[in-house]
């Protein structure tokens, strides 16, 4: 079930009105019920694998929790917990990546008996990695001193909540237990802001990230013909069309949410006006890098010691942060691509420390110029199929090859579709929401008695419909899936 499909349009308002209308006590059943509904819309047979990782982190939370003076016991099972939640990972994930990879390294030894052959076909499950992170984390904090959650509802809740179920955001349980423990009343303000939200979360996927596909698609299908000014444009293609595609999900998701009285971490914070590759995954992705930092960077030591032991922990991190999109090499180069270049930001930083820079001054333009460019070409690398393909990518960014298609080719595509048209609307949008909040905070309520009017249902209701009609104007005529759902 996609969110951006009829069905979810007629899941979504009877999952919303049977909880509103039950009692207090049968709502987390309720969204329980609805969220593995959701995921059975898939492929029914993993809700078995789900229910079964659900209830072995949930006894083993239990757990590690009562066996606080028993320091080996609680290692042992926190152990335990990481081993097979992990190994479920790798086995669903990475068994065909691990057997190419030993596959090629036997062939590189001389007289090497050694054949590996592929197991049966294993359907990776949709948003098992997120699922992991999510177990992960909740016996982290476990063993770290937190508190377990005693319900087996709630906690089965907290791992299929079906808005950040397929592609988060990465909730942390704490935060959303406690939601759930004292689930508020209802809040029209709350209920409507996450109305705008699902709205603009469609905006993104279908006017503006599903019209970039065929796009991007045509430029990096025909690397071999394109001149520079067409690969420029099908990465910038692809940079748009991931921050659309993915930002658009968390919109819908945390706009459903909201609609339940829910609020899930915000997953973006306008990440292509960063002024540096620091600030940029500050802002890109935010419960995955939070997540990294916190699960990963930081017990690997993160920046105690040295400058090499920082700079050693950064690598690891944004090279299994690589890993964790796809089991694939030009993955993990993509990963080293990041880790590389934070590191260089920290050195730099280190080398001429500076006081943060005005937002419009000229030296944080360049380096917001700069830090886009680079962001850019490591989405080359995660767009192409192979380490190889982007090298040739690349190649044809730079250098104008022959033969190719005629120059400007992708250019006259994007002028010829809706997509002018599409960030014509939402650039005008965002332009009016930051004038409206300008006025509202830095004038007085007399000088702004337009803010204080209250438009009526019938005016709401008229808004949501033409911005729905609007959408369906501009949508493309073929809906693509959401790019993380393979991850």
């Amino acid at each position: 079930m996609l969110f951006n499909s009829l069905q979810y349009l007629l899941f979504l308002p009877v999952v919303v009105t049977c909880f509103w209308l039950s009692d207090k006590r049968f709502r987390p059943l309720i969204l329980l019920c609805a969220s593995y509904y959701f995921y059975m819309s898939w492929y029914p047979p993993y809700c078995l694998l789900l229910a079964a990782l659900t209830t072995l982190n949930y006894l083993l939370g239990l757990r590690i929790d009562k066996a606080k003076s028993q320091s080996t016991q609680r290692k042992v099972l926190f152990g335990l917990g990481l081993l097979l939640n992990l190994g479920c990972l790798l086995f669903f994930k990475y068994t065909y990546f691990l057997i190419d990879c030993f596959s090629s390294l036997s062939r590189t030894v001389p007289h090497s008996a050694v054949q590996l052959s592929q197991p049966l076909q294993i359907i990776v499950p949709l948003a098992i990695s997120f699922f992991v992170f999510e177990f992960v984390h909740y016996l982290s904090d476990i063993y770290s001193g937190q508190k377990s959650i005693d319900s087996p509802v709630r906690f089965a809740l907290f791992a299929a909540f079906f808005p950040s179920q397929i592609a988060g955001p990465i909730k942390r349980f704490e935060d959303f237990d406690a939601q759930i423990l004292h689930l508020r009343k209802f809040s029209s303000p709350l209920f409507l802001q996450g109305i705008n939200l699902i709205l603009e979360g469609l905006f993104k996927k279908v006017a503006l990230g599903d019209n970039l596909v065929p796009l991007v698609e045509k430029g990096f299908s025909s690397i071999q013909y394109l001149a520079p000014v067409d690969a420029w444009i099908a990465a910038l293609g692809f940079t748009f069309e991931i921050y659309y595609d993915f930002s658009g999900y968390t919109d819908i998701g945390r706009g459903s949410a909201m609609l339940l009285g829910i609020t899930l971490p915000e997953n973006f914070n306008k990440p292509y006006f960063s002024v540096n590759l620091i600030d940029f995954w500050r802002r890109w992705h935010m419960s995955l890098s939070s997540w990294l930092r916190d699960y990963l960077y930081k017990p690997l030591g993160g920046s105690r010691g040295d400058t090499f032991a920082r700079n050693r922990n950064l690598l690891i991190t944004m090279l299994l942060g690589g890993l964790w999109h796809g089991a694939s090499w030009h993955f993990v180069i993509w990963g080293a691509f990041h880790g590389t270049g934070l590191i260089i930001n920290h050195t730099f930083r280190q080398l001429f420390p500076a006081k943060s820079l005005p937002v419009f001054s000229l030296k944080s333009l360049a380096t917001g110029l700069f830090t886009f460019v680079f962001v850019l070409l490591g989405w080359v690398l995660f767009r192409a199929d192979t380490f190889e393909n982007a090298l040739s990518f690349y190649r044809h960014m730079f250098v104008a090859t022959a033969p190719c298609f005629e120059s400007g080719f992708l250019l006259h595509a994007f002028v010829a579709s809706t997509l002018p048209a599409a960030f014509f609307v939402y650039v005008l949008w965002h332009g009016l929401a930051s004038l409206h909040q300008s006025f509202s905070t830095n004038t007085t309520i007399g000088q702004n008695w337009w803010l204080k009017i209250k438009p009526t249902p019938a005016v709401l209701l008229s808004g949501y419909a033409a911005c729905a009609l609007l959408i369906l104007c501009l949508a493309s005529k073929k809906a693509a899936p959401f790019i993380y759902f393979q991850f």
